[in-house]
């Protein structure tokens, strides 16, 4: 080998060169020399034509072979005996180090330099053996030192001298040389000046007789190539750990010893499986939640997120990978595991018991202080105790508020009931049947039935008649629910009364007049349908009124409505503005109840008045629709239930508020509104969960 060093700073140009993806292993073989750069001609090239170049890449190639059916990709500096990169042996070095820096640029963390050469001695022709070099700036001497390198192999020296020894020591296996060992006190241009792990082989001496004919034999470069395939294939097979700013902190050879490493951690890391390129391992972030207003901290670990939420009042630990809430001061400890019968653990949260139970052949979960068994895998023992689940609907709309009719009454009204009335309203819009919740109560509990615009539903008549009813209050205009719908009431001998205005506020206003003195309003937009929606069964149970509004205006009309009265808006300023909540000031107390979206909004809903919550079933239905959950308020007031919206994705606030619900309420029915369209089992059986 010629063992020129340069001392010019390296140059960063860029060269035409492929690029690799991120996350991948990749190999950049290096055959040293090139073209007019022969490097060592050794004991006979002079006269054979056969020097150190034709050597290297003769390796190279049998090892890119090798390496063909791995998942490393491969790639070579040149590939042929007459590529050189520049007319001096200086330039040559630097354009070298440039393409082989570009093919693994964006993936440095994961690839690899190998330079392979043949070894020269200037003056003895008896030198003979194997030796490796990787760079290392301690190591360096100060003379060595005048040699500038890469400040990314500055930081590689580790990893580059874990490299080198894999090399070395499987090689060496399949070579049989003699041992001159790994050295990393030499600056070779091509070493110092990678940006990945780099080493550089010296696969004998060629100025050796023996060694140099043993160096051409097809068999000795099988042999090297193979021990070369097995260091790089080997180096991959670790498993890394990295802090959240991509800073490795620790590399094992075991999975098991990296994860265990990695729990331990008070910080976000994550585990690289390097050989799989797939992390198999992230800490687990611990969240701290107000019930009312969300996340107070992170940690990345479970015991210090409790040691900080046992400063607060009202909050919950909450696993971030699971969801399951592993700590609580204000939700109650009410599940325990045991296998066979030794006590596993107490937990919050059914789904976390759940997870743990089924990990056992013998196990069960209990309910802490009942001792009812909720799951068991044990042959022989039985469940005690489970939740009734009743989907009320039917194949359209109007047929599903007939089945929630039927829930309330399944015998009609009975013959003392003061007030045989129901409330018939539009499935087309929500406005008109929204507001009429409270309605409900004044009634006597009043179910609500939809019909159609154009004409009144056959199901409808038949359903006012099963129920033995003795009047119809019909919400909104003749627009709404034809005027035919009265005389047919009339021929049937039951009385009518519509409540309307001429827009949808004005028969809002009139149904809030309907009420009376009404103890409160809670104010809600009146462009959509699911903020008043959440607050319908509570209106209904506390005696209040939905007022409805515009988002930017709030009719003068409505003024004798809210002058001294408890007012509540629900939803934020983009569903009722800023200029809407100044209307309102003539209110005896003005509040705001509002979250993120209407979920957290419902949530917070739903803990402000709990109190006012305490029946043993609770109600689910769509929250990205309004007809099914429309007819549910007279069924949750009938209950004394919450009424729980549920969407495409779980809300975490809207379960924990479940949760504690279930720590003084034995919940024993969950009733569902609507078909397997709008809710589907999965859904179902997460809030089911929650109630245990």
């Amino acid at each position: 080998m010629n063992y020129l060093k340069v001392s010019s700073l390296l140059v960063l140009l860029f060269f035409i060169a492929p690029i690799v993806s991120f996350a991948e292993k990749v190999i950049v073989i290096d055959p040293g020399h090139g073209g007019k750069f022969s490097g060592t001609c050794g004991f006979s090239g002079n006269q054979t034509g056969y020097c150190e170049k034709h050597a290297n890449l003769d390796v190279a190639i049998r090892l890119k072979e090798l390496l063909k059916n791995t998942d490393i990709k491969v790639y070579m500096t040149r590939e042929n005996n007459s590529k050189d990169f520049a007319s001096t042996s200086q330039e040559d070095l630097r354009q070298r180090m440039i393409v082989a820096n570009n093919f693994v640029k964006g993936n440095n963390q994961d690839s690899l330099f190998l330079s392979i050469h043949h070894n020269a001695h200037p003056s003895s022709t008896l030198t003979r053996g194997f030796e490796t070099y990787y760079y290392d700036y301690n190591a360096m001497s100060a003379s060595e030192r005048q040699y500038p390198p890469d400040p990314i192999q500055v930081g590689l020296a580790k990893e580059s001298g874990k490299f080198a020894h894999l090399v070395h020591n499987e090689t060496l296996k399949k070579i049989n040389l003699i041992n001159r060992g790994v050295r990393n006190n030499q600056a070779f241009f091509v070493i110092r000046n990678a940006q990945i792990p780099a080493t550089l082989v010296e696969l004998g001496f060629m100025t050796n007789r023996d060694e140099e004919r043993l160096i051409k034999t097809p068999q000795f470069q099988q042999n090297a190539a193979q021990g070369l395939a097995t260091a790089v294939i080997n180096y991959f097979k670790v498993f890394e750990v990295y802090d959240q700013n991509k800073n490795k902190l620790a590399t094992f050879d075991k999975r098991d010893d990296a994860i265990n490493f990695a729990k331990k951690q008070s910080k976000y890391v994550e585990v690289w499986d390097k050989d799989k390129q797939q992390t198999i391992f992230t800490s687990d972030k611990y969240q701290v939640f107000d019930k009312l207003n969300g996340v107070l901290r992170e940690f990345f670990t479970q015991q210090d997120a409790v040691n900080y939420a046992q400063k607060t009042n009202n909050v919950r630990v909450v696993q971030d990978t699971t969801g399951y809430v592993v700590w609580s001061n204000y939700i109650d400890q009410k599940y325990e595991v045991y296998n066979q019968n030794s006590l596993i653990g107490k937990y919050f949260d059914y789904e976390h018991a759940l997870s743990i139970a089924k990990n056992y052949n013998q196990s069960k979960i209990t309910s802490l202080g009942q001792a009812e068994v909720l799951w068991t895998n044990i042959k022989g023992v039985s469940v005690d105790r489970s939740i009734k689940v009743e989907r009320l609907s039917g194949t359209n709309r109007y047929l599903t508020a007939i089945e929630t009719s039927k829930k309330m009454y399944p015998n009609g009204f009975v013959s003392d009931k003061e007030e045989k009335t129901v409330i018939l309203a539009t499935g087309g819009t929500f406005a008109d049947a929204l507001s009429a919740g409270p309605l409900a109560t004044a009634y006597g509990n009043a179910p609500i039935l939809l019909t159609r615009s154009s004409e009144l539903n056959v199901e409808v008549i038949e359903e006012v008649i099963r129920l033995g009813a003795e009047k119809v209050a019909i919400i909104g205009g003749k627009s709404a629910v034809p005027s035919s719908a009265e005389s047919i009431f009339k021929d049937l001998g039951v009385e009518t009364e519509r409540i309307s205005g001429t827009d949808r506020y004005a028969t809002n206003r009139a149904i809030i007049e309907k009420l009376g003195n009404v103890n409160g309003l809670f104010v809600a937009s009146g462009q959509g349908f699911a903020d008043a929606l959440a607050s319908a069964p509570i209106a209904a149970n506390k005696g209040w009124g939905i007022l409805l509004t515009e988002q930017s205006w709030i009719s003068t009309a409505a003024q004798p409505i809210i002058e001294g009265k408890e007012v509540v808006i629900v939803g934020g300023s983009a569903a009722v503005s800023t200029k809407v909540e100044e209307a309102l000031k003539s209110a005896s107390k003005l509040s705001r109840v509002s979250g993120s979206d209407r979920y957290e909004t419902l949530a917070k809903l739903l803990w402000n008045y709990s109190s006012d919550l305490q029946g043993e079933s609770v109600l689910i239905s769509t929250g990205s629709n309004f007809p099914d959950a429309l007819v549910s308020a007279p069924l949750a007031v009938h209950n004394n239930a919450p009424l729980v919206l549920v969407g495409k994705n779980r809300n975490r606030n809207v379960e924990s508020f479940l949760m504690a619900y279930t720590n003084s309420v034995r919940v024993n029915e969950l009733a569902v509104i609507g078909g397997t369209n709008a809710l589907n089992g999965s859904q179902i059986t997460t809030i089911e969960t929650k109630l245990k």
